[in-house]
């Protein structure tokens, strides 16, 4: 049985935990407690997407345009996602639509939280600024999102991790992803589809980067890496009874599809809504 872990004791670990050097510690996972909703993050991820687009975008000719997952703080209700939900500022501060918004690749049960936009949006010496939502999209529980705004995180950054979740392996949407012996499942979520390098498949070498502090004062690495798809959540298989507290992800393991390396990256554990 996993503990829920309140927000007092995740703020007092934060205070004391600190960061190593070069260590950024996400702080999205605590405004996440929050009600609140938010863009954790709009990330400029390919100048030029590749032929697969067209299936994630349902046929729609998105092939050679720009691609950037936008990543919320609540799930997203799916009837209410259009492409003109959106609007993405240039560099000379105009306005372009996307062609095509999306939950996919990231449209488990458990995800659900980053719609990837396709367009016209920019090229590597003249990035885009931000996104706003323009429409009444709406979270899973009918709240609209219009208003939220965000920056962009710049095309030649690597990605963070934005938030990471606590959730008992049995979960709905997890049963099966992980070791029989599991007894803990952080579901990280990245600000874009991570790899290992030149797109392989994440491996020994991930799995050793990523460190995970429990409540005891331990720190262990998980025993496996699950949902390896070419998605933006990665699943940190735990065998340990003492609940996480927070996770360290070491730099240069984790890569986007434009083979950017992740920096430092950590992140504090919330529970998963289940």
């Amino acid at each position: 049985m996993t503990r829920r872990i309140t927000p007092t004791l995740l703020i007092l670990v934060f205070v004391l935990l600190g960061c190593d050097e070069g260590t950024t510690m996400d702080t999205s996972s605590v405004s996440y407690l929050q009600s609140e909703a938010t863009i954790l993050s709009s990330y400029y991820g390919l100048d030029e997407l590749p032929p697969p687009i067209v299936i994630l975008c349902q046929g729609l000719s998105s092939v050679g345009e720009d691609g950037m997952p936008v990543t919320f703080s609540e799930q997203i209700d799916a009837e209410s996602l259009t492409p003109e939900m959106f609007a993405v500022q240039t560099a000379d501060s105009s306005w372009a639509v996307p062609t095509c918004a999306t939950l996919r690749p990231a449209d488990e049960p458990l995800e659900l939280r980053t719609v990837l936009l396709t367009g016209p949006f920019g090229r590597a010496n003249a990035q885009p600024q931000g996104v706003e939502v323009v429409g009444d999209l709406l979270d899973v529980e009918g709240k609209t999102l219009k208003g939220l705004r965000s920056g962009i995180t710049p095309l030649e950054a690597g990605p963070s991790v934005l938030l990471a979740e606590l959730f008992d392996p049995q979960t709905e949407g997890l049963r099966g992803e992980c070791p029989d012996q599991t007894t803990q499942v952080v579901q990280l979520t990245w600000e874009g589809g991570v790899t290992g390098p030149d797109g392989s498949a994440l491996a020994e070498p991930q799995r050793q980067a990523v460190t995970v502090l429990l409540e005891n004062g331990e720190n262990v690495t998980p025993i496996a890496l699950a949902d390896d798809d070419p998605d933006n959540f990665v699943h940190a298989c735990l065998q340990v009874d003492s609940p996480a507290v927070s996770v360290t992800i070491a730099a240069g393991y984790f890569h986007d599809p434009g083979d950017d390396a992740n920096p430092a990256t950590s992140a504090i554990l919330v529970p998963g809504n289940e």
